[in-house]
């Protein structure tokens, strides 16, 4: 009935359980309203083993100094994604977070990958996410406002979507990723680099920022959606590649280290501060003595590091806020840190303001850590230590533990510990609010002979002699139960349908509203009730379907709620908060209707005449008294030609989304709204308008005319 793991097993990379410190009240980190008090999200000040990923065998976990969300991998290959989720960083639309007592299982089958095919690699930007696979492909999603996400610009890429890059006409495969504030690196087998997004500070390694003036003496940038090979490392083969904030670092298979992107606080380690557009060779690692090369290269927001073949571990840039290492005193060029000289380094992380070194001393593990203002405990000494560190200091709540990786973020550090006694001492976050006070199968007491044996998941009480088979003893190890162990299998919590759904995975459709048909996979639905519900899926602890409220967010059930329906009780009103409306049965008069005939062009004259007879409808029956303003001064602007026709069609439309209205098409065989947005749109504010509808209220079914 239950099982025990001691070590990894011969035919599994090396794994280990996820453990954290540091903030977890994912929308307010960083933020003006990032001073939580203990409760439900508080800051970990302490180690903690993440209770949701017990039982999961992570082999990599993935975040970044700018980054308040996180990727896991687990042994089966697949992404357990969890933290701020804005933008739809982390592939679910208007989600405000995913939080870590649940994570997002993803598999490769759900974006459209064959079967067999694993995630082998990620990265996490700002707001965007890179997933990398077994067969050479890569995924994004999230802000894509510069084309970090590989696909044409728009507010947000959602769900995960493919890249297609040049490796893909040459057989080549990636293999690895890397993100920045609002640029994404992929590296191929060949050893190619591929640099996609904005090109502001030179970070897309391209030779040019592209700036030029627009309106009003306004200067922009370019940006690259296409994922450009990156100059200068014709003659290479990288093996590594690593981003700041805005900069990048890649080593090569020899141990050469080249830089290129933002030079702000020296943090390329070149002695100036003169952004680099094509990568440049680092003088400290090109010595002819091989010893003394890079091993491994790390990004931060405003600093470098890199461990060389010896161990040893060196920085550039800035990191303090007072001092030697600070704004006035940065580290011109790469410097080892004489503090942990005698230590060899093997692992390593640069946080938002920390850093972290993983290593051997002595003979024995150790974990060092520094950094000034860590106020959400990112430093892991617990509530009777500094939250500071100007010096690198060993962290002793982590002295028993068999750390070796570590994933700083911008607010939360994370760490893969190998299963010992030290780590299962440590206290799992979330708490268990209620913890069992008898054996779950007997409910009895059997005296000290037969003690009941805790699961280090759920913490419920079992005898031994109660398991199915009985146990004659305890066993050595971690130990959970059979209900527990069940949460680690291939097959336990799906992803969202919405996964499913965009790109034809086997699974039922997700089920929707009241009135709201279902899509079918030829998307030959061309009528659909743009009704109430139809929420935004967030995190509660089980599977994730589309309806549930938002993260953060507070709901009640209305009166004719119903548990059949995964349609949400309210509806999401734009971003500037919340408007709670009850969902309310289909009206019993006929709804009103548009019809869009594209092979008639739009004319001025003709729009506003469709809108103030649908107004003049829409007031007989006693519709909202704003919108009708809106709609009235829509008419009047439309009229007088101040904004392309198109515009004011899809304002119009925006508008009463939410309304019993039905939006018919001549045409069945027109493309998703989220095809129109991104291909086919004359205008940024047409896109940004369409893209609302899509997001805002889950028109995944509605279509448009590219033609409108």
């Amino acid at each position: 009935m239950a099982s025990s793991s001691v070590a990894n097993e011969s035919n599994t990379p090396k794994w280990g359980r996820v453990v954290l410190s540091g903030g977890t009240d994912w929308p307010k980190l960083g933020r003006k309203s990032d001073r939580v008090s203990p409760g439900e999200h508080p800051d970990l000040t302490y180690p903690h083993l993440l209770r949701s990923l017990r039982t999961v065998k992570v082999v990599s976990i993935h975040t970044s100094s700018h980054s308040d969300h996180a990727v896991a991998i687990d042994i089966h290959g697949f992404a357990h994604l969890w933290g701020r989720a804005s933008n739809s960083a982390l592939g679910l639309p208007t989600t405000a977070a995913i939080w870590e007592d649940g994570p997002l299982k993803i598999r490769p089958i759900d974006l459209g990958a064959e079967q067999g095919v694993k995630f082998v690699h990620a990265a996490t930007g700002r707001s965007h996410t890179l997933l990398v696979s077994s067969d050479g492909n890569v995924w994004t999603a999230g802000s894509n406002s510069s084309g970090q996400c590989g696909h044409d610009p728009c507010p947000e890429v959602s769900p995960f979507k493919l890249v297609e890059g040049d490796w893909l006409k040459t057989n080549d495969s990636v293999i690895q990723a890397s993100a920045g504030n609002t640029f994404s690196l992929v590296l191929t087998a060949s050893g190619k680099v591929y640099a996609f997004g904005s090109g502001e500070k030179g970070q897309l390694g391209n030779g040019r920022t592209g700036e030029h003036i627009i309106t009003s003496g306004r200067a922009v940038f370019d940006t690259e959606n296409i994922p450009l090979l990156v100059k200068g490392l014709t003659d290479r083969k990288i093996v590594q590649i690593a981003s700041g904030l805005q900069h990048s670092l890649v080593l090569d298979s020899e141990g050469y280290v080249l830089v290129f992107g933002c030079a702000g606080y020296c943090r390329l380690g070149l002695g100036d501060q003169k952004d680099v557009l094509i990568p440049k060779l680092v003088p400290a690692f090109s010595g002819e003595r091989e010893a003394q090369r890079a091993a491994a290269v790390f990004g931060g927001p405003t600093a470098s590091a890199v461990i060389d073949r010896g161990g040893m571990f060196w920085l550039a840039g800035k990191w303090k806020i007072s001092g030697d290492g600070s704004a006035g005193q940065p580290w011109t060029t790469f410097r080892y840190v004489h503090d942990i000289s005698a230590m060899e380094c093997s692992n390593a992380g640069l946080g938002g303001v920390t850093l972290w070194a993983v290593g051997m001393n002595d003979g024995k593990p150790m974990t060092v850590a520094w950094g000034q203002n860590a106020v959400n405990g990112e430093l892991g000494q617990g509530d009777d230590k500094p939250k500071s560190a100007t010096k690198p200091t060993p962290i002793e709540t982590l002295a028993e533990l068999d750390i070796f990786r570590v994933a700083p973020g911008a607010h939360t550090v994370y760490f893969l510990a190998a299963p010992n006694d030290g780590l299962s001492d440590l206290p799992a976050h979330p708490e268990v609010q209620t913890p069992p006070a008898h054996c779950l199968v007997c409910n009895a007491e059997k005296g000290a002979d037969d003690s009941p044996l805790e699961c280090e998941k759920c913490e419920g009480l079992y005898h031994l002699s109660c398991l199915n088979p009985p146990l004659s003893e305890i066993p050595l190890g971690e130990w959970f139960c059979d209900r527990c162990l069940s949460h680690a299998s291939p097959d336990y919590l799906p992803a969202p349908s919405v996964f499913q759904e965009a790109h034809g995975a086997g699974g039922e459709p997700a089920k929707r509203g009241r009135g709201r048909p279902r899509k079918y996979a030829d998307h030959t639905s061309h009528m659909m009730y743009m009704s109430e519900g139809a929420g935004t899926p967030m995190n509660s602890g089980g599977p994730m379907e589309l309806g549930t409220p938002i993260a953060g967010e507070k709901r009640d059930r209305s009166p004719d709620y119903d548990d059949d329906d995964a349609g949400s009780d309210y509806d999401e009103w734009e971003s500037g908060g919340t408007n709670k409306r009850p969902k309310m049965d289909p009206p019993l008069q006929p709804p009103l209707r548009i019809r869009i005939d594209s092979s008639r062009p739009i004319s001025s004259k003709r729009s506003a005449h469709t809108i103030s007879t649908f107004l003049s409808e829409y007031q007989s029956r006693e519709g909202d008294a704003t919108v009708v303003v809106q709609m009235q001064r829509l008419v009047k602007a439309l009229e007088e030609e101040k904004e392309s026709k198109e515009w004011y069609l899809l304002q119009f439309m925006a508008l009463f989304a939410p309304s019993e209205t039905i939006f018919h098409h001549l045409d069945a065989s027109v493309p998703p709204v989220s095809e129109y947005s991104s291909r086919s749109c004359g205008t940024k504010r047409i896109f940004n308008l369409s893209y609302k509808l899509w997001t805002s209220y889950k028109a995944i079914d509605c279509h448009f005319k590219e033609n409108i």
